[in-house]
């Protein structure tokens, strides 16, 4: 190891080719250890990554930034997977500080002229990490669920737009010599290839010794003076650095088993069941590389400029193209916009890299396509207009058994690399694929799954797939195939024990589901007013399945009591657990309801507090958690009896708002079992002239309304899908309609940034087919 020279301390004025060298080799050293650190919480070793990035801070060297980032991206982890309002304040206290670090860092390295780079001028990995930190620190605001959090965000997200404005344009630059040297190849005779080839890649490649007399490497951007050619010690760490980078993209950095012999092609229990013993003779024993994609002639900087701008662009434009149309309008009329379809595409290609940005980018695409919120409803399955570009075969990763530091001198790999920051090229996904990813989605998850198989994010991420395809019980088999007791990573156990609850929901398995969520209750720092709230609703509706002979009846007073406690008393829980001096928004959500049903047992003079309580709210929360997308026809038709057979007091008061949402839950419940114009009847007769009235002219009137002030939003949101579904392409011009009216329920109403995205993305996907 290096110790920083003196002269990096800013000691002298000017510094020298040799100390330049030790200077851009310890920086690709300290960001190897970074996202080694990174991999090892992604496989759920938390204390071992932070232990290693503790080790790195000891060493000699003023340059903290990328051990700064690693940390906050390790927090921001924490906190997106849990959404505890403690963890969010760490994790955006640490990356603001990555910010100021980050800049400093750039700065130094633009005075010093430390060119750490081939492609790119002295500082550009500093601009990425300024970037990222200051994207997710805007992201941690959005999670809020507030429009005012919102709001603020938009100024992060200003600031990390025009850094990659910047940042992209040196990446065209680089791009057009690589062009330049393409078109050269292409006029080249072919016994030529293969030494041009050759070169190209000595001049790229990590670590290159064939000469005895010569050396390269690509983490070092010049040619080497004579002395430093002679410097054994300067030559060692080189190579150090290349292993390490090769040990990273073949999984063999953290100490885990070869991947290859955990590596599926398909999802479920039964995949799993039918993987090698350890003592089968086709286990390998040998590291490789589970995909052709990557590359270890790569410079670790590069790979993490061009991974991060991926991402970090990527990200940007989804999230700016899902922001509530509020600020959305807000945002277009200052030209400031997202493109969906070009951010996925970014995406995807930050996926390719075997470093954390394609791990945070898997992660993102599962939670766009099949996380909890799912905001591409799977019923808005509407083709693209045109496709981009013909689909290609080579959008999903073929997978090699490569062994460790084996290389290839083909052309096209060459020419691979030449595309990195290019435009669109034949291997990215048309619109049609990225609207349903499939398989390409599968293999990546199952990639992930082979490389860390300690970590039950990645798990749960595989169970949350099954159950956005309907096999509920199949994800259920998958989550209780592990201890959650043993899931080091706090976070990642709750949303582990959340989800199961979530999904024994959809399954009508309310006992189950109150069981989870009550245990929460002693080891989350989220919720705990919605943890009691929710499970208070899992009881009840037990106790109407057993009124109406769905459920052995001598448990309904049991059932009763529990409903009663743990609804009634989930205010009490308000206050402990809040961000920024506020209410989460469910809490928020969860304590309007209880007032609801208090307001309601005064207004009928009820004794049982049960009685006041007419739609059965654990179905609202089912709708916000994509349950009726998710349950498969006998599910739906226990919905159905439920919604529509319970009969007590306060329904058969028939309050028009209590009537307005079970109609609404009700007509979803039919179009998901094929009765699409029932439902459509029943939403237009029932629901929407509640909330709207419309003139001869088509001009839409609001009836505003605030009892349950998500739904009327979301009932024009669902009254889109309906167009869809009975007329398919000659009904999207209405659907649009309907979805741009939407938008007019744009107040900060609890869950507006969650109804407010569903309803952008739809509206995005309906333009995008029109």
């Amino acid at each position: 190891m290096f110790r920083v020279l003196n002269a990096f301390r800013g000691t002298q004025e000017t510094l020298s080719q040799e100390e330049k060298t030790k200077i851009i080799l310890k920086q690709a050293q300290d960001f190897e250890l970074a996202l080694r650190a990174m991999d090892y919480v992604l496989d759920d070793k938390a204390e071992q990554g932070l232990a290693l990035l503790n080790e790195s801070d000891k060493a000699d060297g003023p340059d903290q930034t990328i051990n700064v980032l690693a940390r906050g991206v390790i927090e921001f982890l924490e906190a997106t997977l849990s959404f505890e309002p403690e963890e969010m304040k760490i994790a955006s206290a640490t990356l603001a500080r990555a910010e100021q670090l980050s800049l400093k860092s750039k700065q130094r390295a633009e005075k010093d002229q430390i060119k750490s780079s081939s492609l790119y001028p002295p500082g550009t990995v500093y601009a990425v990490t300024y970037t990222e930190s200051c994207l997710l620190h805007a992201l941690l605001m959005l999670f809020s669920e507030s429009m005012m959090e919102a709001a603020k965000a938009v100024l992060k997200l200003r600031k990390a737009y025009h850094t990659l404005q910047d940042i992209l344009q040196q990446i065209k630059n680089a791009n057009k010599q690589k062009k330049s040297l393409k078109n050269k190849f292409r006029k080249m005779k072919m016994e030529d290839v293969n030494k041009t080839t050759e070169s190209i890649e000595s001049s790229s490649a990590s670590f290159i010794s064939s000469d005895s007399k010569m050396f390269a490497s690509v983490d070092i951007p010049y040619d080497l003076t004579p002395e430093e050619q002679k410097d054994k010690d300067l030559l060692d760490y080189a190579e150090k650095i290349h292993k390490m980078r090769v040990k990273r993209l073949s999984g063999a950095h953290i100490g885990n088993p070869p991947a290859i012999n955990r590596l599926r092609n398909e999802l479920g229990m039964a995949t799993l069941d039918n993987l090698p013993k350890e003592d089968d003779d086709s286990i390998s024993t040998e590291h490789v590389f589970l995909s052709d994609d990557l590359d270890a002639s790569q410079a670790t900087i590069d790979e993490f400029v061009h991974s991060g701008v991926n991402l970090c662009f990527g990200i940007l434009q989804v999230v700016i193209s899902l922001l509530p149309p509020a600020i959305g309008a807000v945002l277009s009329a200052i030209g400031f916009r997202g493109s969906r379809e070009d951010g996925l595409r970014l995406i995807w290609r930050a996926t390719k890299e075997r470093n954390v940005h394609g791990c945070i980018g898997l992660l993102a695409l599962m939670f766009y396509y099949d996380g909890p919120f799912q905001f591409t409803d799977d019923d808005f399955d509407i083709p693209a207009a045109t496709s981009t570009k013909k689909r290609s075969d080579s959008t999903t990763s073929s997978l090699r058994r490569q062994p460790t530091g084996e290389s290839s001198n083909s052309l096209n790999k060459t020419m691979s690399a030449l595309t990195i920051g290019s435009e669109l090229d034949d291997n990215e996904m048309d619109a049609p694929t990225l609207l349903h990813p499939g398989k390409i989605l599968v293999n990546a998850l199952l990639q992930s799954r082979a490389l860390f198989p300690n970590s039950a994010l990645w798990l749960l991420n595989e169970a949350r797939m099954l159950s956005s395809r309907g096999k509920l019980r199949e994800a259920i088999q998958l989550m209780d195939s592990i201890d959650v007791d043993k899931i080091h990573m706090r976070q990642v156990k709750v949303m582990m024990v959340f989800d199961r609850a979530n999904t024994l929901v959809h399954l009508h398995e309310y006992d189950r589901a109150a069981d989870d969520l009550l245990s929460l209750l002693e080891f989350s720092d989220w919720s705990h007013a919605l943890y009691t709230y929710y499970a208070g609703c899992c009881y009840l509706e037990s106790y109407r399945m057993c009124i109406l002979g769905l459920k052995d009846s001598s448990k309904a007073e049991d059932y009763k009591q529990k409903a009663i406690k743990y609804i009634f008393s989930a205010p009490d829980h308000l206050g402990k657990k809040t961000f920024k001096a506020k209410n989460l928004p469910l809490d928020r959500f969860m304590l309007r309801k209880v007032e609801q049903f208090k307001n309601k047992q005064k207004e009928l003079n009820l004794e049982d507090p049960l009685d006041a309580i007419a739609t059965s709210p654990v179905h609202e929360l089912a709708y916000f958690y994509n349950g009726y997308n998710r349950m498969i026809p006998e599910d739906l038709e226990i919905a159905k009896r439920m919604l529509t057979e319970y009969k007590n007091p306060a329904i058969e008061a028939m309050d028009p708002d209590q009537e307005l949402l079970r109609n609404l839950l009700l007509s979803l419940t039919l179009r998901r079992l094929g009765d699409i114009e029932e439902g459509c009847k029943l939403m237009d007769s029932e629901v929407l002239t509640k909330i709207i009235s419309i003139d001869n002219n088509g001009v839409c009137t609001y009836i505003k309304k605030t009892e349950d002030p998500w739904a009327y939003p979301a009932a024009l949101y669902e009254r889109a899908l309906f167009c869809w579904k009975l007329n398919g392409m000659k009904g999207l011009p209405e659907s649009k309609q309907w979805l741009e009216r939407a938008t007019g329920y744009a107040d900060d109403y609890e869950l507006s940034s969650r109804i407010g995205m569903k309803i952008k993305a739809a509206l995005d996907r309906v333009e995008h087919s029109t």
